[in-house]
């Protein structure tokens, strides 16, 4: 009578229990998405939101169960009230994949605090949602970015646009002239007897000499205005809807203007300057060129002047 007993206890050890109950799938998903960097959302087929990491809820202000059973087009507009101007892609097109399977954007948002964010929306074939979408902040790669962009289009020494700085600007201008004929002029500056102050005072003079010119001719000038150190002691001054005239005018209080430097160093500094408003058919290298000789025209009638 014993052996069946024991024969019956260890059948049942081997089968499995009965009463424990399938996990939620949100149990599952929840603590995964919660561990990843990047925020992640997903919806169900019905276009609810089912799942929102702590991250992503973070990122847009919310908290994740705020988010949960949300429309997809309600938290698009969500998003979208988080900018200030939202893009025309994201305002025709949502966040969310239509006509694609993957829907891709970079936007930035300044509420609640500013984030400038990738997204990826992807549909995928699964029982269980229809949509997985992420989002990363890059606000750090962004603006360490931009941060090289400005150094690299920058003049160290004067903290104004260098040469490459402002040739693109330079283009976009001829191109206005071109297609809209709106004029505009350019002034080609030089610090007059600048090696003389080198060989006299120093370098190290010099450079402040170059720092306090560039401001003064910064100063002189409109918002729309573009100022530029071109190269060694020269700078370019580009004058957006002005004609040679207006260009004159404005190049002759630039030159009074620095002339107040020297009551900041203790010895004259002067600038000559050359004024040009080119043709529709010109180039930079032909406006440069003309700018160029009308500067040392200034030059040869004894510096301290505009041609």
């Amino acid at each position: 009578m014993g052996k069946p007993a024991q024969a019956d206890a260890h059948h049942g050890a081997d089968e499995a229990p009965r009463d424990i109950a399938e996990p939620d799938l949100a149990e599952i998903l929840q603590p995964l998405c919660d561990s990843l960097e990047s925020g992640i959302l997903l919806v169900g087929g019905d276009g609810k939101i089912t799942t929102c990491s702590l991250a992503m809820a973070v990122m847009f202000g919310q908290a994740p169960e705020a988010l949960v059973g949300m429309a997809a087009s309600d938290f698009n507009a969500l998003v979208l009230g988080l900018m200030d101007e939202p893009p025309r892609p994201l305002c025709d097109k949502g966040l969310f994949p239509a006509g694609s399977a993957v829907r891709c954007e970079e936007f930035e948002i300044v509420r609640p605090s500013r984030t400038v964010a990738r997204w990826v929306a992807r549909k995928v074939k699964c029982r269980h949602y229809a949509i997985v979408a992420e989002a990363t902040d890059i606000t750090a790669d962004v603006d360490l970015t931009n941060a090289y962009e400005k150094m690299a289009l920058t003049d160290r020494l004067t903290g104004i646009a260098n040469r490459r700085g402002i040739e693109r600007e330079i283009s976009q201008e001829l191109l206005r002239l071109r297609r809209f004929s709106t004029p505009v002029s350019f002034v080609l500056f030089d610090i007059d007897h600048f090696k003389i102050i080198n060989d006299a005072h120093g370098h190290g003079t010099g450079d402040e000499v170059l720092r306090l010119v560039a401001k003064a001719i910064a100063s002189s000038v409109r918002d729309t205005d573009l100022v530029a150190r071109w190269g060694g002691e020269e700078f370019l001054v580009v004058l957006p809807e002005t004609s040679y005239t207006g260009a004159l005018l404005c190049a002759e209080k630039i030159r009074e203007k620095v002339a107040t430097v020297s009551q900041r160093v203790g010895f004259d500094v002067t600038i000559s300057g050359g004024v040009y408003q080119p043709g529709p058919g010109e180039s930079i290298s032909d406006l440069l060129t003309r700018a160029d000789a009308r500067l040392y025209e200034a030059k040869n009638k004894g510096r301290n002047r505009i041609c």
